[in-house]
C-alpha cells in the first residue's frame, strides 16, 4: 500500500505533515521540540547508568586481581555512537603488521620529546590509549592520549611522554610496541600531565624495586614480572572469550584496594583495548595485595559519582580522571580511586 503525503508547497513540510496527521501545526511543533530535546539529551548523556549497568555480583577473579564488568544496557546502534569511528584495530595490531608509520618529529634539526608523528596505512582506523608504550626511537615514549588515528595518508600528531631519561640517541631505534604502564604511572600521565611528574614516579619505583639502571628505561621494571603477568593476562584473556555479554568496561580492584575505572563508548572499542588495559592493572597488583575483597558500600561510593550523571560525571573526572572525546562525543573515560 503506498501513502501518499499531500503536497502543500507553499507551506513546506512542516503543514503537511500536520494535515496529513489530523493534529494542529502548533502541536506538530511541540512534539518535533520534545523529540530533539530527547536527541540531545541522549546524545550528550554517553556512559552513565542510563545506558551502563555496573554489574557487582558478577566479578571476575584471579588471584589478587578482581574486575566488576560493566555492561551496556542499550543497542549497539544506540543513537549516542551514531557517527563513531568503526573499524578499529588496536596500536598493537597495527604496529604488527607493519603498515603504521611512527617516527620522531623533528625541530631544529632535533627530535621533540613531547611529539611523534603517526602514519596509518591500514584500511582500518588504529585506537591508541594513553599509558601504551611505544619503546625505541631516540627515546622510549609513552602515549599520553587515548586517541583514534585515521586511515589515510596524512600524518597524524600524537602527544607523548619520555620513559626514558637517561638515553638519548643521536641515531634513533625502530618503534616497536610494549605494553602498557602501570595504572599509578598511568594517573600522572592523564592527570598530572608533566614531564617531571612521569620522571618522578619511574624513579619512585626504581627505588622501590631497589633496582638501578643506567637510562631508567621504565620497560626494565616489569620484565621481571612477565611469568605471573602470563598467568593473570591468561585468564581474563580466557574470560573476555568466553563471554556471550557486550562490555563497556570494568572496575579493577587488587587486595582490598579499588585501583580504577576504565570504560568504553563501544564495545569495540573495549576489544581492542582490553589487552593493554589487563596489563595496566595486572602491574598495579603489588606483593602485599590479598584476596580481592572491596565492600559493596565503598565500590558504590566510588561509582555513583562516575555514572549518576554527565554532570557529577565531569565533576568526578575533573580530580579523579579523564574523559577522550571524538567530536564532542565520550569514546573513552578513565577513573582512578584515591
Amino acid at each position: 500500500m503506498k501513502i501518499y503525503l499531500p503536497v502543500c508547497h507553499s507551506y513546506g513540510i512542516v503543514p503537511c505533515v500536520a494535515q496529513f496527521c489530523g493534529i494542529s501545526l502548533c502541536s506538530l511543533k511541540k512534539i518535533i521540540l520534545f523529540i530533539s530535546f530527547i536527541y540531545v539529551d541522549i546524545a550528550s548523556a554517553q556512559l552513565i547508568y542510563q545506558n551502563v549497568l555496573v554489574q557487582y555480583d558478577s566479578a571476575w577473579t584471579y588471584k589478587n586481581l578482581q574486575l566488576i564488568p560493566i555492561k551496556f544496557k542499550t543497542d549497539p546502534d544506540f543513537i549516542w555512537r551514531a557517527g563513531l569511528p568503526k573499524n578499529v584495530i588496536s596500536l598493537q595490531e597495527a604496529m604488527r603488521s607493519g603498515k603504521v608509520e611512527i617516527k620522531e618529529m623533528n625541530f631544529n634539526k632535533d627530535a621533540d620529546v613531547g611529539v611523534l608523528l603517526v602514519k596509518n596505512n591500514t584500511k582500518k582506523n588504529i585506537l591508541i590509549n594513553s599509558g601504551e608504550l611505544i619503546t625505541g626511537g631516540k627515546q622510549d615514549r609513552v602515549s599520553a592520549e587515548t586517541i583514534i588515528i585515521p586511515s589515510g595518508k596524512e600524518e597524524n600528531y600524537l602527544s607523548v611522554f619520555c620513559v626514558e631519561k637517561g638515553r638519548w640517541s643521536k641515531k634513533a631505534k625502530p618503534f616497536s610496541y610494549s605494553g602498557s604502564v602501570d595504572l599509578e604511572l598511568r594517573r600522572k600521565i592523564d592527570i598530572a600531565k608533566r614531564q617531571a611528574d612521569i620522571w618522578h614516579e619511574i624513579d619512585r619505583q626504581f627505588t622501590n624495586q631497589n633496582k638501578k639502571a643506567d637510562t631508567w628505561p621504565y620497560l626494565d621494571l616489569y620484565q621481571a614480572h612477565s611469568p605471573a603477568d602470563s598467568l593473570y593476562l591468561n585468564y581474563f584473556l580466557q574470560k573476555m572469550k568466553n563471554s556471550d555479554s557486550s562490555y563497556a568496561g570494568f572496575i579493577a580492584i587488587a587486595g582490598k584496594r579499588i585501583i580504577a575505572c576504565e570504560v568504553f563508548a563501544t564495545e569495540d572499542y573495549l576489544l581492542n583495548s582490553y589487552p593493554a588495559m589487563l596489563i595496566g592493572f595486572i602491574h598495579s597488583v603489588l606483593p602485599d595485595d590479598d584476596i580481592p575483597s572491596v565492600k559493596y558500600p565503598a565500590l558504590k561510593a566510588f561509582a555513583d559519582p562516575l555514572f549518576q550523571s554527565e554532570k557529577s560525571q565531569n565533576e568526578f573526572l575533573a580530580a579523579h580522571g579523564k574523559a577522550d572525546k571524538w567530536q564532542g562525543k565520550t569514546i573513552h573515560l578513565i577513573a582512578y580511586a584515591d
